[in-house]
């Protein structure tokens, strides 16, 4: 599939970033309108400052990621599924929208040498080139300028910096006197900041490219630069006429706009439900994930707007401002002002629940405030006051990943983090919005003193195996414990192993084999034999409903024996029809004890179809006849764990074939539940039964799943992606009629309906047997047995047309 991200920032990157990590097969290309890759915006200060380059602010970037720029797009074609800029063309399969906003200016500053926006790197240089031996006047004073205010502030050939306010407060509206003095103080300390209220620009005069006189309501100013930070707003002027748009482009909480195959993340998106638009980094980045929950099919992740956290630091003041989403401007303030220490906090409040937070030099927690926020419960303001002790913590460091810096000071001396780059394996924190990468970079550098020098640094993944390790070595032992019915240890294996002529090599391999198969790592190898080991510990009840036993007989087999049938020789089969030695009622007093005496803890594995016609009387089992439905819940009431196997127990299998006059259906469905773990498949691979077993108990939780509850290590892969006989179908190389030069040279078998393309399971890379074949590589296609109602669809050799044809 191609993806196409139009777009040069944060949001583009981190999709891109993210799209490759989840999908690396997709075809992802980024379109951007600058002529540089990637770069982190909210740096943009340090270049005007020149402390940093370009390249310092640059965004990684996965290197298979294809990148257009100086590429404006104008016009999307959605029937074609085609973006166009003025010089090229580009197609997608699906297209994401990122491009952000762009600042607002009073006129076209194009071609004028003393004026510009700040909102890109070029706006950046041509700020950083042109305001030497200048007087520069600022408009605006919001966030940004004021982050720009003081960038200006500390260039030396900057001869003087107004600030033109239009109204009477800084930052915004709603922020106290008392915070807006000790703003000022910061800024006017220098002696070369002016700072103008209740001031706009009444006229300007432009002499061919310059601007020569500005005139506001309270000044003139001859030959100034001016820097226009009065607003931002989305950029979408390509798609208002394909997409339903209003400020922004109108989408869903999935980020899906008018047209399906078309999302918009970040600024330029605007949630149609509720009319927010994205004014952070964090909410930028969790709209990337819910577009990509839609997009790549993952588990639904729909956008919820949450509190927002922002940090001005300038100078001698921290600004914090948290701010929940259903803010507005209905509120109750409560103000506590420390004067001496210049630290003042806001409270906003609406019907005694905090909404917001703004916080001059503040010693709040800002991790409580949030809390409380998300909470919505109502506020005790003596508990808020009393929260004002500075936090043990240290300061709020990371807002975005709410890192404090005793936190960040542990990660650092408990991990031997030498460097930014090692950071990112333990925390995000300085990658989200960058904006507290310096303050990172300082407390990396003062902790290097505390870090153990003999310490012997670990990944976080060599740290999270080890204590999954540790679990899995009590979990064993726990069961060491026990006093099972069938006693087996390691003597007892040795001895069994030579029984059947196989030697701890061969034993070794399996463990590895199953190991792998597992998806687990290689250090998992001794704790997977030694689950083996105890594998009789757990009591098993194994039913024979509606079936042909195929998956018994596969692993009782009198010829050959191999290690699968040596594990289920030394399982607890305590109950299983087909081989125990207990008939009659003295089999029925050995089921009824386990259920009674060992409720909560045995397995329960059922193999073959349930018939729920006529009330299930078309199966009855047992001296009294009970139907193999009752039996089925009476045994599954109590059961730890419900494994269906083989393709009978998954859906009904062959017995529910059509017309199905018996009413059989698979397990979940006659016990109408989901938490049944199905491992289909005619028969099913022992391996795959012996390994969902294993990781039972060796982690008390099940393997991760698919959407059809089969264990994703097993059945992920498509039989068709992995079949050795692959290339030819790549060459074209079909068998077309048994026997002929092409079976014989083991081509394709899709043309005489190969089911390979459409069923997901491990054969090919498994086999049957000990490894030794399956039924493609023995000469016959596959019949997807894995898959639901495999019997009526796939069971047959004709291909599968387009129209779906058999």
């Amino acid at each position: 599939m191609r993806i196409v991200i139009v777009g040069g920032g944060i949001s583009a990157a981190y999709l891109a970033n993210h799209l490759k990590k989840a999908a690396p097969y997709h075809d992802i290309l980024i379109v951007s309108d600058e002529p540089y890759p990637p770069y982190d915006r909210i740096h943009l200060c340090a270049l005007v400052e020149r402390s940093k380059m370009l390249d310092d602010i640059s965004l990684s970037l996965d290197p298979t990621v294809q990148l257009e720029l100086k590429q404006k797009i104008i016009h999307i074609n959605p029937k074609k599924k085609q973006i166009f800029s003025h010089s090229s063309m580009y197609s997608y399969d699906k297209l994401i929208i990122a491009t952000g906003s762009h600042a607002k200016a009073p006129f076209d500053l194009s071609g004028i040498k003393n004026a510009s926006v700040f909102r890109n790197a070029d706006e950046a240089f041509r700020i950083a080139d042109r305001i030497r031996h200048k007087e520069v006047l600022l408009v605006g004073a919001g966030p940004i300028a004021l982050e720009l205010l003081e960038s200006l502030n500390h260039i030396e050939d900057v001869t003087h910096i107004t600030l033109l306010v239009r109204h009477d407060y800084l930052y915004e509206r709603t922020l106290s006197s008392e915070s807006v003095k000790i703003i000022e103080s910061a800024y006017l300390q220098s002696g070369k900041v002016t700072i103008s209220y209740e001031d706009e620009i009444t006229d300007t005069l432009i002499e061919g490219s310059e601007i020569v006189k500005v005139h506001t309501k309270k000044h003139l100013f001859d030959h100034p630069f001016v820097i226009y930070g009065i607003g931002i707003e989305p950029n979408i002027d390509f798609a208002k006429d394909v997409l339903e748009c209003d400020r922004g482009i109108l989408t869903d909480r999935f980020m899906q706009t008018s047209d399906p195959d078309i999302f918009a993340v970040g600024e330029c998106a605007q949630i149609r439900e509720t009319g927010f638009i994205a004014g952070h980094v964090k909410a930028c980045t969790l709209q990337a994930d819910s577009a990509l929950s839609k997009l790549l099919e993952l588990e639904a992740l729909p956008f919820e707007e949450g509190v927002s956290t922002d940090v001005l630091k300038v100078g001698s003041f921290e600004l914090v401002d948290v701010k929940a989403p259903c803010f507005d401007r209905h509120f109750e303030k409560v103000i506590l002002n420390a004067p001496r220490e210049k630290r003042v906090d806001e409270f906003y409040l609406d019907k005694n629940r905090l909404i917001r937070f703004i916080g001059l030099n503040s010693n709040m927690d800002i991790g409580y405030l949030q809390a409380l926020m998300e909470s919505k419960e109502n506020v005790n303001l003596d508990t808020l006051y009393e929260s004002r002790i500075p936090n043990e913590k240290g300061r709020l460091v990371c807002s975005c990943e709410h890192l404090y810096r005793q936190d960040l000071v542990n990660i650092i001396t408990q991990n031997g983090i030498r460097d930014f780059h090692a950071l990112k394996d333990f925390t995000q924190a300085g990658r989200v919005c960058g904006k507290c990468r310096q303050s990172i970079l300082q407390i990396i550098e003062e902790s290097q003193r505390l870090i153990d020098p003999n310490m012997v640094t670990k990944t976080p993944e060599e740290q999270k195996r080890e204590v999954i390790l540790k679990k899995v070595e009590e979990r064993i032992e726990k069961y060491n414990r026990l006093h099972p019915h069938n006693q087996l240890d390691k003597t007892d294996l040795e001895s069994a192993l030579a029984a059947i002529e196989k030697d701890r090599e061969t034993f070794n391999r399996w463990i590895s084999m199953v190991t792998a198969s597992m998806q687990l790592h290689p250090s998992f190898e001794r704790h997977v034999q030694n689950a083996v080991t105890v594998l009789n510990k757990i009591p098993i009840i194994w039913l024979e409903l509606s079936d042909c036993s195929g998956n018994s007989e596969a692993f009782i087999k009198s010829t050959n024996p191999s290690i699968e049938d040596l594990i289920f020789n030394y399982i607890s089969l305590d109950y299983h029809e087909l081989i125990m030695s207990a008939s009659s009622d003295q089999s029925e007093s050995l089921l009824e004890s386990i259920i009674k005496t060992e409720k909560g803890s045995y397995i329960l594995i059922v193999e073959g179809a349930v018939p729920l016609g006529m009330n299930g009387k078309f199966l009855r089992i047992g001296a009294k006849g009970e139907t193999g439905l009752s039996l089925l819940q009476r045994c599954a009431e109590d059961a730890a764990l419900i494994i269906a196997v083989g393709s009978c127990a998954y859906d009904g299998g062959v017995v529910a074939a059509a017309p199905n006059p018996t009413g059989a259906a698979g397990v979940s469905e006659a016990l109408r539940r989901d938490d049944v773990i199905n491992i289909p498949g005619c028969p099913a691979n022992p391996v795959n039964i012996v390994g969902t077993l294993l990781h039972y108990m060796m982690f008390e939780e099940l393997p991760p799943l698919d959407s059809n509850n089969r264990p994703l290590w097993a059945y992920e892969g498509r039989i068709h992606d992995n079949c050795e006989r692959r290339g030819h179908y790549e060459l074209g190389e079909f068998v077309k009629e048994w026997g002929d030069e092409g079976a014989k040279k083991g081509w394709c078998l899709f043309e005489m309906g190969c089911k390979g393309p459409y069923a997901f399971a491990n054969c090919p890379t498994m086999k049957f047997n000990e490894s030794t074949s399956w039924p493609v590589q023995a000469g016959h296609g596959c019949m997807a047995c894995t898959e639901k109602n495999f019997f009526d669809t796939y069971a047959h050799e004709r291909k599968i047309t387009p129209e779906g044809e058999k």
